[in-house]
């Protein structure tokens, strides 16, 4: 995000106490800062919004979400995602250190350029690193990063864009690590929604880079640029990004029980606007719907029967919870349906998929998820293997074998 460091002085010294309850409406627009006021800023017309529900990723509502805009510091969404990665894969490590390069201590002084205030040769570890991105916004650390992952910030933005094309955001080109102004850069909300739903479903603590409200180093203290963090106490994360091209940029992901959703604004001519226009997706998306627990296993086999394996039953896991994604005042009956993919005939590897499993309303398939095995079932022995498969054959021939079970639920409040 690129704005002045008396603007982030401004806006720290202007958001409400800690433990602010949300506000909305007219009391949200009064009390948001007037020192960032620059308009017009960004792209003509309303700004493109996107709302998103985390665990199945259903978009909830949308406006021109595929417009594309300038992303400026949602960039570092990418960056991020990339670090996380690099940690997961043991590339990296959260302890390892790094030294700040002159190019990266440049790109921190760049003017208006939001920086974690690093130094050339200071020796700064990953773990910093993340946290100076996300809070502080800082472009010398997207920079850090950059250099840390790729032979060069080049090569880190090739694999910034690759990792877009293999996610299916169509809407994006990248250009830098960090979203200083640069030709032929451009993003959607449609884009960056499903982005953070990647970050926060491969990294869910992902959050405790972007939740922190401060943030020191080298003895600065910068305030979260993400003014949502102060108001309300349901967002924790992700990203803002300012720039008068791309005018003001939102990604905010908030939870509230087991529902998380992700609210994106793109090209708001003011913070007040980008303030408003997020925090009311969000409290129309927690107002409306609830995700639901499927008892699946009290309604289908939660084990069937195998022939020609050291056990007679296998028993199926699903990955996760199912769960599905309903409005408030829907007690509709859904239908939970089991369907097996493979003959019940042994062996079975631990993890392989058996039977798919489908919910669904009336209109449309809610969620499906694979069952898988949870236990390996090894071959029997070869007599008992023959007998076991001969009844297998002959009860076959004598009655329809059922591969499918089916059953009714309605969700209670």
């Amino acid at each position: 995000m690129v704005r002045c460091l008396c603007v982030g002085v401004c806006l720290a010294l202007l958001l409400p106490p800690a433990g602010a309850a949300p506000r909305v409406g007219a009391a949200l627009l009064a009390a948001a800062p007037p020192a960032v006021e620059r308009g017009p800023a960004g792209p003509p017309g309303p700004p493109s919004t996107l709302l998103m529900e985390v665990f199945t990723g259903q978009v909830l509502a949308e406006s021109d979400a595929h417009r594309q805009i300038p992303p400026a510091s949602l960039d570092k969404l990418m960056t991020l995602y990339l670090t996380l990665q690099s940690v997961k894969t043991h590339r990296l490590d959260l302890s390892t250190t790094v030294t700040v390069s002159v190019d990266a201590w440049r790109i921190g002084r760049t003017h208006r350029s939001s920086r974690m205030f690093l130094n050339v040769g200071d020796r700064v570890t990953i773990e910093q690193l993340l946290y100076g991105l996300m809070v502080a916004s800082g472009n010398d650390a997207a920079e850090t990063l950059a250099e840390a992952i790729a032979a060069s910030p080049e090569q880190f933005v090739d694999q910034m864009n690759a990792t877009a094309a293999r996610l299916g955001l169509k809407d994006t080109h990248f250009v830098t690590p960090h979203g200083l102004p640069t030709p032929g850069e451009h993003t959607s909300a449609w884009d960056m929604g499903h982005l953070a739903r990647e970050i926060l479903a491969a990294f869910p603590d992902a959050v405790a880079y972007t939740s922190p409200r401060y943030v020191t180093y080298g003895g600065i203290r910068q305030a979260n640029w993400n003014n949502l963090v102060f108001r309300d106490p349901r967002v924790d994360g992700l990203k803002t990004g300012f720039t008068d091209e791309a005018g003001f940029n939102i990604v905010a992901t908030a939870s509230r029980g087991p529902l998380r959703l992700i609210a994106v604004v793109m090209g708001a001519h003011t913070l007040q606007l980008r303030t408003a226009s997020a925090e009311a997706q969000l409290n129309m998306g927690f107002a409306r719907y609830e995700l639901v627990a499927v008892p699946w296993q009290r309604l289908v086999p939660s084990s069937i029967r195998v022939y020609g394996g050291r056990a007679a039953r296998l028993r199926l896991e699903t990955p996760r919870a199912v769960e599905v994604l309903v409005t408030r005042d829907d007690r509709s009956p859904l239908t939970v349906s089991e369907e097996l993919r493979v003959r019940p005939i042994a062996p079975f590897q631990r993890g392989q998929q058996v039977a798919t499993l489908t919910i669904r309303n009336a209109t449309a398939v809610l969620a499906t998820s694979p069952l898988l095995a949870t236990a390996p079932v090894d071959r029997s022995g070869i007599l008992t293997r023959l007998w076991s498969l001969l009844r297998y054959r002959i009860g076959g021939l004598l009655r329809h074998r059922q591969t499918t079970w089916t059953a009714t639920f309605v969700p209670q409040q």
